[in-house]
């Protein structure tokens, strides 16, 4: 099994006040050998990932690459490589952080989501909601 990884998440600011206490920081361990899988079902309930009003965000979690999309109108995240995947492979340990929260605004999270699995430019994450739509 091996020496648990300690691990440390970053996460975008969502508006100006929220700069006041950036970098917003979150330090977890998990093991080695761990799944894409198990570390985003596991920083799911451990982000705390602002909530906003309306009840839409869309979060691009990221190490050397985009591997999931979080959604505050989802229960769970979605993993862009395969679930089995071995974490470890996706992140530079030498790096600070390992992990981001890339804050993707209230962009349709289905959009991003499948944006990143077709291999298309994301929508502008400013756009008007028009821009927004499928």
């Amino acid at each position: 099994m091996g020496h648990p990884l300690s691990l440390t998440v970053w996460r975008d600011s969502v508006c100006a006040d929220d700069d006041c206490d950036a970098p917003h920081e979150l330090s977890i361990s998990v093991p080695c050998d761990a799944s894409v899988s198990q570390v985003s079902e596991r920083l799911s309930g451990r982000a705390d990932l602002p909530r906003i009003e309306g009840g839409e965000a869309t979060w691009i979690l990221e190490g050397r690459s985009p591997f999931a999309v979080f959604a505050q109108q989802w229960s769970e995240p979605r993993v862009l490589v395969a679930p089995e995947s071995p974490f470890v492979s996706l992140v530079d340990l030498d790096a600070t952080p390992h992990l981001q929260f890339r804050y993707w605004c209230q962009v349709d999270p289905e959009r991003v989501f499948d944006c990143f699995r077709q291999g298309q430019q994301l929508p502008d994450k400013h756009g008007s909601s028009s821009d927004n739509a499928a």
